[in-house]
């Protein structure tokens, strides 16, 4: 039955890459998604460990950042609206069900953990009354200028919630990475066509 079926997605691959790819919309915002997660990390470790406070350079690589995090939040948009408009890939039969429903989890844990991290940001940038810019755009103020409140300096209180918000979400991201390496290596499940920008042969199973 499965060189049946294999046979069948062979003579139609319109048909196998609408069933088993995401949309090529999805696909291409996944990656300019994750080469900015992938700026954001460095240039947030950066900035707050490495740069002098203040210096020139760190405020060059500040200004980087707050751009970079409000492309994401148009990305991120753009991508929610995709799944909306779009027909999603089912996850392959062979994997537990269990392990179906913690992807479908992990995957909107990850939006939610990125709409807080680029909002606590925003949120940090505003109560210290620098501003968000995109790329020389200002944005609109969405929080007062306020150092306290009820007694909390805000300042450091929002910066320790933005790094445990971001640096949780590096985590579920090095789970999902390792999921899916995972699913190749021991499952002999190959996921990353799916989500590929690049063309793949379509993957065998190998039955065991």
């Amino acid at each position: 039955m499965a060189d049946q079926d294999m046979r069948l997605l062979a003579d139609n691959p319109s048909r196998s890459e609408a069933q088993t790819r995401y949309h090529a919309v999805i696909r291409w915002l996944h990656w300019m998604m994750a080469a900015c997660f992938v700026f954001m990390w460095l240039s947030g470790y950066t900035m707050r460990n490495l740069m002098p406070h203040d210096s020139p350079t760190q405020e060059y690589i500040y200004d980087l950042h707050k751009s970079v995090g409000v492309t994401l939040i148009v990305l991120l948009v753009a991508r929610l609206c995709a799944r909306v408009l779009t027909r999603l890939p089912e996850l392959p039969d062979r994997l537990p069900t269990a392990e179906r429903r913690a992807a479908k989890v992990g995957h909107w844990t990850l939006y939610v953990l990125i709409i807080l991290g680029v909002t606590t940001g925003w949120a940090l940038t505003d109560f210290g009354g620098h501003g968000v810019v995109w790329f020389g755009v200002p944005m609109p103020q969405v929080f007062p200028i306020r150092e306290q409140l009820f007694g909390i300096t805000l300042d450091p209180l929002t910066s320790t919630i933005h790094a445990w918000l971001v640096y949780g979400l590096l985590a579920l991201v090095v789970v999902h990475v390792a999921a899916v390496v995972k699913h190749r290596l021991k499952d002999r499940i190959d996921l990353l066509p799916r989500i590929a920008i690049w063309r793949n042969r379509p993957a065998k199973e190998t039955t065991r």
